[in-house]
């Protein structure tokens, strides 16, 4: 239990770590916008609007770019973190631990493939990105709450 204890605070101080670098580069509410941009027409119009493409400081696709290797990072950080959240609060053997830790691997694969295709439209590529990025988005964050549904229904079936 100590150990668990122990990876869950070093995932939770390199989450906070990780999360505040990501913020100096960009606001996660763009960033979120960016990733449900669904069409390569949208990803067009959006990335043409000069903001995006001032140098840095202020160019928002340089500022994406970072914020996006960033995220590499946070993502084994989130994984970790709900991980072993999970194994501290319902417990090891617990019935769902399998279930969760699925979850936390679809999500973090397609965070991971949703972050490789934000590079590429990035670097200038469009056709089926922008849809793959955000059907990648739409399956991390629906197996992020079904996960979380999971530890919380597991708690509650604890106690």
């Amino acid at each position: 239990m100590l150990r668990n204890v122990l990876f869950f605070l070093f995932f939770l101080v390199l989450l906070l770590f990780v999360r505040s670098r990501m913020q100096y580069w960009m606001d996660s509410k763009q960033v979120v916008a960016f990733e449900f941009l669904k069409t390569e027409a949208a990803a067009q119009s959006l990335l043409n609007a000069p903001e995006w493409h001032a140098s840095l400081p202020d160019g928002l696709s340089d500022r994406l770019r970072h914020n996006t290797y960033w995220d590499f990072l946070f993502i084994v950080a989130y994984t970790g973190l709900l991980f072993f959240l999970a194994r501290v609060v319902i417990g090891n053997a617990h019935r769902f631990m399998p279930a969760i830790t699925w979850l936390l691997l679809v999500a973090a694969l397609a965070d991971t493939l949703e972050n490789a295709c934000i590079l590429q439209i990035l670097d200038g590529a469009r056709g089926w990105f922008p849809v793959a990025m955000s059907s990648l988005a739409a399956i991390k964050f629906v197996s992020l709450l079904l996960a979380a549904g999971l530890i919380v229904t597991g708690l509650l079936k604890k106690h």
